[in-house]
């Protein structure tokens, strides 16, 4: 569901996007206006105010300026996943998408007027910094991030590789501010990580995808492939590790659903005009695992197109899904190119899963709920989509739609806590074994068995 905002562009997992969905001219997908409203009226107030802030303020703002900024207050209070991009975000915008870009590699948003990090990338200068999710950006350089927009804090952390920009950051549960300097550099994103682990039922296959961008399929089929390499005999199962990934391309998460399935419904998506909806199903013998046992590791910032193949693997029994609660974005954007001028990125759907449900404001809920930390209740724990402005209502929250029922846990399960105990070492990225989701993960997976699938029903 497209759009990464990595310090390039406005939004938070501005995930979903179908790029070219929509091909007639921008003027006649507005339609004309009928003549009972009072479109033309409510334009000439627009004009009205215009026009006295270009005769009347302190200064004489620009026009370009102004209505760039009534664009985007008017998408602004449609949803927080609408808005408008001038020419250069949206060629930043195409940039992304390829997996390449400059900055410091930052998934950032802005909530409740703060600037709040989402998640470093990894092996980027954000990361090798120690920023952490849930840390607020205080300053850029010496401006104040109070009252900047996302796009204008974007802009300024931005700029040529080599380039020194200093950040101030109040952390959680640290009473000083964290001053930290970066150097930009031009971010490769390695969408796919992948490591043999082992377990005490035999190796286990590792898999971390961080976004769904243009070849995250393809990279996870090659990574998958020199796992076997590597492991020179069976495999035992494969964590797939979506956490903190904020989505990505919808066909993506269409394909690497269907990487791990042999049958059953993937998504749908449902927007206002009914010849417009989709539903997408797995190929027969798509199976790359051929039923291994799979386990899905999810969190808070596991958004969008990460909770359409989480969704997907629950609810068709492929996989189990251990974590916490995910963010619960469940629109679709759709990327209208102005000639010229731009693009409108403009939620056009809303994306179900197989039972026909809506995660929309409610994410997917872990088979079994492990906690990253002893204290879940810190600050990035919180944030989810709910949180966000004018953030959709659930369209399923008054219908009585029952998810397919969940396989069988392993024995093993009962015995797995739900946040680590409180002498666990401190997370290190390059240590696993601090990991207690990951380290629970492999204690689920040894054991499971081989998948016994059953295709979600589709009731919606």
């Amino acid at each position: 569901m497209k759009l990464r905002n990595s310090l390039m562009l406005s939004g938070i997992f501005l995930t979903g996007l179908v790029v070219g969905g929509i091909v007639q001219p921008f003027s006649r997908a507005l339609g004309a206006p009928s003549s009972a409203d009072n479109t033309y009226q409510q334009l000439t107030l627009f004009g009205d105010i215009l026009t006295a802030i270009k005769q009347n303020y302190v200064v004489d703002p620009p026009t370009d300026k102004l209505i760039y900024n009534a664009v985007n207050g008017m998408l602004a209070g449609l949803d927080p996943h609408s808005g408008y991009m001038n020419a250069k975000q949206y060629a930043d915008m195409q940039v992304q998408t390829s997996g390449e870009f400059g900055g410091l590699g930052l998934e950032v948003t802005m909530i409740d007027g703060l600037l709040k990090v989402i998640t470093p990338i990894d092996g980027t200068p954000g990361a090798r910094a120690g920023i952490e999710p849930g840390d607020i950006i205080v300053k850029i350089g010496k401006l104040s991030t109070d009252g900047m927009t996302l796009d204008d804090a974007v802009a300024l952390m931005r700029g040529k590789p080599g380039s020194n920009i200093t950040l101030t950051i109040k952390r959680n549960g640290i009473s000083t501010p964290v001053i930290v300097t970066l150097t930009r550099e031009k971010i490769h994103i390695q969408d796919v990580k992948s490591r043999l682990l082992t377990s005490s039922a035999g190796p286990v296959g590792y898999i971390r995808l961080d976004s769904f961008d243009q070849d995250a399929s393809p990279h996870i089929r090659a990574a998958i492939a020199a796992l076997r390499k590597q492991a020179k005999g069976p495999i035992h199962g494969y964590i797939l590790d979506l956490r903190d990934n904020p989505g990505g391309l919808l066909d993506q998460a269409v394909a690497v659903g269907d990487d791990f399935l042999d049958s059953g419904e993937i998504v749908s998506t449902h927007g206002r005009h009914s010849q417009d909806d989709q539903v997408w199903y797995a190929h027969p013998d798509g199976d790359i695992l051929h039923g291994a046992p799979l386990v899905v590791l999810t969190n808070a910032g596991t958004a969008s197109a990460a909770e359409i193949v989480t969704a997907a693997l629950q609810q068709n029994r492929r996989a189990l899904v251990l974590g916490t609660k995910t963010f619960g974005k469940g629109s679709v954007q759709t990327i209208i190119p102005i000639d010229g001028q731009g693009a409108l990125r403009l939620t056009t759907a809303l994306y179900f899963t197989p039972s026909g449900k809506s995660i929309q404001g409610y994410g997917v809920t872990p088979n079994v709920t492990v906690a990253e930390t002893a204290t879940p209740q810190d600050a990035f724990a919180s944030l989810r989509e709910t949180s966000l402005l004018n953030a959709f209502a659930n369209p399923t929250a008054d219908q009585k739609i029952k998810l397919p029922p969940a396989p069988p846990l392993p024995p093993v399960a009962s015995t797995i806590p739900s946040k680590p105990p409180a002498n666990w070492p401190t997370f290190n990225a390059a240590k696993p074994s601090t990991d207690f989701q990951l380290q629970m993960a492999l204690k689920l997976i040894a054991g499971m068995g081989p998948a016994n699938t059953a295709t979600a029903s589709n009731t919606h």
